[in-house]
Order: structure tokens, then sequence, then C-alpha cells
């Protein structure tokens, strides 16, 4: 449950519009996630965070696809909404 109100992906300026179009394409999504929302209120915070993220979920020892697959059952897990 949210305790603060978190902007939709169309209140933020047109610069986080072109960011969060990313998000959807690399993700395959169509909605912008709250975390990428709550990080977009500081554009500084949300390049290094974006940047982890896309590293962290690249291809490595473990494919991206097993490891969103991994990110999905511990979100489940844990309740999480996105």
């Amino acid at each position: 449950m949210e305790t603060v109100r978190i902007k939709d992906a169309g209140e933020f300026p047109p610069e986080m519009q072109r960011v969060f179009a990313g998000v959807k394409r690399w993700f395959g999504l169509d909605f912008v996630p709250k975390m990428n929302r709550v990080t977009a209120y500081d554009p500084g915070f949300w390049a290094g965070f974006g940047r982890c993220g896309r590293r962290a979920m690249a291809d490595g020892a473990l494919r991206r696809e097993l490891k969103e697959m991994i990110a999905v059952a511990v979100s489940t897990i844990n309740a999480c909404e996105y």
C-alpha cells in the first residue's frame, strides 16, 4: 500500500518520458514500474540506477530471461506490487 502518491509516468517532464519509453522497451512492458517512477524524481540518481539495472539484468553467467524469472519469483514471494 502506498503511503505517498507516486506520479503517473505521464506526469514527468518530456526528458523522463523518453527514458521511460526506453525502460518499457528494455523490459518489454506496457507500463513503467513504480521503482523507476520513484527514482525519476531525481534524474541524477535515476541515471545511475538505470545503468546498474541494465548491467545487472544483462546476459552473463545467467541469461537475462532466467534473471527476470528469478526476480518475478522473489517479488511474488514478497508480495510486491508492480
